[in-house]
């Protein structure tokens, strides 16, 4: 563990809050919880409903499943940077350029999902890059679909698991993170467990359709490519929820020293 102790001696003890208790979870129930479980119901609900619908919602590139995973990457971007400009919370440099790249990598994905603007302006693809884009749209994750697309939702669904999921319900066990305060501060809490298992949940549920050859009924089969877009969607919600609340507790903290300052 030294790799970590030189990376993290700056921030050392600034940091007493853990990102696991209850008080460093500072966004209202009604966001962590009610917001993206009304979400899935509505989705399913949509599925009884009509397919037609279901599809308006979860894959229509104009539609709000795809317009609300873009728009929240692009608010991300902002408070990705917003944070790696709190030099005073956030003292290693490393750590604020790490914040720089997500907030980079967020206005990156908004940009892929929209098609960097083509269904807003409605331009044409160009040959060359139509003839290798599977939908034949202005994008790179079309091109390299399992390089760009379905590798890092994939890489990124894992990583969730572990830090959003297990790590928080095993905290207890973890006793060597005790020695780490900011792993603590910058770990996922616990209300986002919500969130972290629907991103999981359907990429598992996918799987088995695939893997065991599972047919489901009508009104319940969902295609793997719908999976993927309401994975997209969850990912947006967790990445937001995971900045907003973290930006909440580094105001907190700037407020707390300036109180103990003065």
């Amino acid at each position: 563990m030294m790799f970590l102790k030189s990376f993290f001696d700056p921030l050392q003890g600034r940091y007493q809050t853990t990102a696991f208790s209850e008080q460093a979870d500072l966004l209202p129930s009604l966001a962590w919880f009610w917001v993206p479980i009304a979400l899935l119901v509505l989705t399913f609900v949509f599925l009884q409903i009509d397919r037609d619908l279901f599809v308006w919602w979860v894959r229509t590139e104009t539609g709000p499943g795809e317009n609300i995973t873009a728009g929240l990457f692009v608010i991300s971007g902002v408070l990705a940077f917003i944070i790696a400009r709190r030099k005073e919370a956030i003292p290693v440099r490393w750590l604020r350029g790490s914040f720089i790249a997500i907030g980079v990598l967020a206005f990156l994905v908004a940009g892929e999902e929209w098609s960097w603007g083509q269904h807003f302006f409605g331009w044409g693809t160009p040959e060359w890059l139509a003839s290798i884009n599977s939908q034949q749209e202005t994008n790179l994750h079309n091109v390299a679909h399992r390089t760009l697309d379905q590798k890092p939702r994939a890489i990124f669904s894992i990583v969730v698991l572990v830090v959003a999921v297990i790590v928080p319900l095993l905290r207890h066990r973890l006793t060597w993170i005790d020695r780490y305060p900011v792993l603590d501060w910058l770990m996922p809490g616990r209300f986002l467990i919500p969130t972290a298992l629907i991103i999981v949940l359907p990429r598992v549920i996918d799987r088995f359709q695939v893997w065991f050859d599972i047919h489901l009924p009508g009104a319940l089969f969902i295609p793997t490519r719908d999976f993927q877009e309401i994975q997209e969607l969850f990912i947006a919600i967790f990445v937001f929820f995971y900045l907003v609340n973290l930006l909440l507790r580094i105001r907190r903290f700037e407020s707390g020293e300036s109180a103990r300052s003065n």
